[in-house]
């Protein structure tokens, strides 16, 4: 700890990168795929129940503050999506002659980011500029679901690290893209009631993992003002876990659980700086 403290301290003595505190306000589009299973316990178990949510379409608004300090980096982004349609696979691959059940889907989602990093200047004195952004930080993501076989919540929660790139070639163009790998806490809450069955499951994990990566575009209308436009996609899983279900005809019993989270975004956004 010493040793970061003093590394920080003696950065911000060397500082060569500042930028005033940046409002972003963004909206766009959002799709989200939502795949797990459950199996039976014990090595090569059964596959019993498998769910596919496909194409669950939002429209996303959010807002980020960025500011840089002395080299140091402060990052909170903030996102809501509603609206949320989308279609329901449901089947049971191992149940002979079991229907596939479809449906559709209403939900909406919300996410929070936030990170601390440190802007590397690679082109100090050029009339271009790039910084690396090694960065750390925490995130949360809700998304629930209604469908006619009952609710689903789903929550991730967690650190994450990674890096990125800012790229100023001159001009009014400016680019942004970076990476970064998640150490995810998972929850799931879930009803799966059709013509076969009727079961409450629910499972949370540690240990999970997940991975994201985005690029964005600005244009830099002037000193104070930027427009732009952004993308950015997910993809977390959790390990093969035990879930709690409840089952009318059966009672309590567990099974195992895997799912994967895949939503992908777009967006226009505008951003001032103070």
């Amino acid at each position: 700890m010493k040793f970061f403290l003093a590394f920080f301290f003696a950065a911000t003595l060397y500082a060569t990168v500042n930028e005033p505190l940046r409002l972003e306000i963004f909206s766009g589009y959002r799709n989200d795929r939502i795949h797990w299973h459950l199996q039976d316990p014990g090595e090569g178990g059964t596959l019993t129940y498998s769910e596919l949510n496909r194409d669950v379409e939002y429209w996303e608004n959010g807002l980020a503050l960025k500011v840089i300090h002395r080299d140091l980096i402060f990052f909170l982004r903030g996102a809501y999506g509603a609206f949320g349609r989308g279609q329901l696979l449901q089947k049971y691959p191992n149940t002979p002659g079991a229907p596939r059940f479809r449906s559709t889907t209403d939900g909406w989602t919300a996410d929070v980011v936030g990170y601390f990093g440190y802007a590397v200047n690679l082109t100090a004195d050029r009339t271009y500029k790039v910084l690396l952004t090694p960065l750390i930080g925490y995130s949360g993501y809700f998304e629930q679901l209604k469908r006619a076989s009952g609710p689903f919540k789903l929550v991730w929660n967690g650190f994450f690290f990674g890096g990125g790139f800012v790229v100023e070639p001159g001009g009014q163009v400016s680019f942004n893209v970076g990476y970064s790998y998640h150490l995810m806490h998972n929850r799931v809450r879930a009803t799966v009631r059709n013509t076969l069955t009727d079961q409450s499951i629910k499972t949370q994990s540690g240990g999970n993992s997940g991975q994201t990566g985005w690029a964005e575009i600005d244009w830099l209308c002037n000193p104070v003002w930027r427009l732009g436009i952004g993308g950015q996609i997910h993809y977390f899983s959790t390990r093969v876990v035990n879930a709690s279900i409840s089952q009318a005809d059966r009672g309590d019993f567990s099974q195992k659980f895997k799912l994967r989270w895949t939503p992908v975004s777009v967006w226009a956004q505008i951003a001032r700086t103070f």
